[in-house]
């Protein structure tokens, strides 16, 4: 079997980053740690990595369809179990659901897409993602630019328009996300990937299984740390 093992690495190594990001959050929240050291950024890296290649890995997908309604049942149990789990922790509209609506979107739309130059839909995404990069907090351009309340009271959170009392423990709004997508996507006409035989190594496998280990990861975690702690 043949395998963009470059694809794979890169994908194995950002989960791993994020079982690792998620055993941190969840000592923090529920243990009582107290992590010093700023893991912004590093959640950043996991969250842009796993949009970016999903873009990226639409010039090879199918089934769109399929994909899609997987997602979205994965999305359902997440806001389900977390709620019933931690309802202050709940997750209504996290990466998954995010991916969900963007492979929903694609179905949509993805044929004009494909008739877009390759260069300028690279540019035009880039851009748009970075001016409205921090729009769920009432700001685009660096903050430049303040956006009017009256935009955010109708609750749109799923748009990127949460109102001041939404709460989402994992929050991906389609946008500014969905450009970052759409920025790996069209990054695929510069990269020059190749096919080779499919690497099995650790990191590879992980990455090619990256949507399970994403569902049972925090599962895992939360019966580990039980097992250690005790409660």
């Amino acid at each position: 079997m043949k395998r963009y093992n470059f694809i794979d690495f890169w994908r194995g190594i950002t989960i791993i980053a994020m079982i690792i990001y998620h055993t941190i959050y969840d000592l923090e929240a529920f243990y009582g740690f107290e992590i010093k050291s700023n893991l912004y950024y590093f959640q950043q890296y996991i969250c842009w990595s796993f949009i970016f290649i999903a873009g990226l890995s639409l010039n090879f997908s199918k089934n769109y369809s399929k994909k899609t309604m997987i997602l979205i049942l994965i999305s359902v149990a997440i806001t389900v179990a977390t709620y019933l789990y931690s309802p202050e922790n709940v997750i209504l509209f996290g990466v998954i659901h995010f991916f969900a609506s963007a492979f929903l979107i694609e179905s949509l739309v993805g044929e004009k897409i494909k008739k877009i130059d390759p260069l300028k839909g690279l540019i035009i995404s880039s851009i748009l993602f970075i001016i409205l990069k921090n729009i769920y907090y009432g700001e685009i351009l660096f903050g430049l630019i303040k956006l009017s309340p009256a935009l955010y009271k109708p609750n749109l959170f799923f748009l990127g328009l949460p109102s001041k009392d939404f709460y989402s423990a994992d929050y991906f709004p389609i946008i500014p996300w969905i450009f970052l997508f759409y920025a790996g996507y069209f990054s695929y006409n510069f990269l020059k990937l190749e096919k080779k035989e499919a690497s099995n190594n650790f990191i590879n496998i992980m990455g090619r299984h990256s949507l399970v280990i994403y569902f049972l990861h925090q599962v895992i975690i939360v019966i580990a740390l039980r097992l250690i702690f005790g409660y």
